[in-house]
């Protein structure tokens, strides 16, 4: 009889340690499933401020699309800007009031200094950069030359 007991009490004794095993490992596994939720939640939440804060890292020393900068206000924009066509020149403004205020103040909007040389163009002629890596300042330039002799120089 002794016998039977004590494979009775080894019996319940492994089935408790093999329950508490596996309670351990579905609260491992539901633990890094909620947390690998919670972190494609917050990506997700998050996405556009990503992708902003990527740009302004990554575009610096690069060519600006025109499309993601306001030349307004002179910024790179989370967004796509708008596409307008004034006095036959393509813009991009990121709402109604700054094209507005290109109308009302052509002059001071649309013709810029070059960063490099000084010289005056047409921000639609321009080509677009990063003055400084991770800001959303945006500066332009007359030619590709200028360009790259800007950020060369900035690296001095």
């Amino acid at each position: 009889m002794k016998k039977k007991r004590l494979r009775k009490r080894q019996l319940l004794e492994k089935q408790k340690l093999d329950e508490k095993k596996f309670n351990r490992s579905i609260r491992i596994v539901f633990g890094i499933l909620f947390l690998s939720l919670i972190s494609i939640l917050i990506f997700y939440t998050y996405w556009c401020d990503t992708k902003y804060a990527w740009r302004k890292i990554a575009w610096y020393r690069n060519e600006v699309p025109g499309n993601q900068c306001c030349m307004n206000e002179d910024k790179l924009q989370f967004h796509e800007s708008a596409e307008i066509v004034f006095d036959d020149k393509t813009y991009y403004f990121c709402s109604k009031e700054c094209f507005n205020h290109l109308v009302k103040h052509y002059k001071e909007v649309a013709i810029v200094s070059d960063a490099f040389t000084g010289d005056l163009i047409n921000k639609a002629d321009a080509i677009i950069g990063l003055k400084e890596k991770n800001k959303p300042e945006i500066v332009y330039f007359k030619n590709i030359e200028n360009f790259n002799q800007f950020y060369e120089k900035v690296n001095e």
